[in-house]
């Protein structure tokens, strides 16, 4: 059975081409590029960065998912490229955008849902 991706153990509208992943490593202050060229970087810690997009979402799952994830830490299960394998971990929103499709009397739809989540731990 395939897996699905959840946010706080519930199961959420799932994005249409699964969660795009990223990461993302911060370095010292003193990290720096000499004028030869030659970096000198110092890595302090990486975490993994997901972005979800969807399509066509009513508006009532649009609203469920926002309030689960705007201003919040929440628990993310996805499948972790870095680990191989699904997993739980905690992560929050820093940024996120909708697009208002259909205003229809009970049959509100948002054109489109996108947001990127943050690991709150590192890797």
């Amino acid at each position: 059975m395939q897996d699905r991706i959840r946010i706080n153990n519930v199961d959420i509208f799932q994005p249409d081409r699964g969660l795009k992943n990223a990461f993302e490593t911060t370095y010292t202050e003193d990290s720096t590029r000499t004028q030869d060229g030659i970096g000198h970087f110092t890595p302090m810690f990486t975490v993994e960065q997901f972005n979800y997009t969807a399509t066509n979402i009513p508006a009532d799952k649009v609203s469920e998912i926002l309030q689960m994830i705007v201003g919040k830490n929440f628990m993310l299960h996805y499948f972790s490229p870095y680990y191989g394998r699904w997993r739980t971990d905690e992560f929050y929103v820093g940024k996120g955008d909708l697009t208002i499709g259909t205003l229809v009397d009970s049959e509100e739809i948002m054109d489109v849902l996108s947001f990127n989540m943050q690991g709150v731990n590192p890797v």
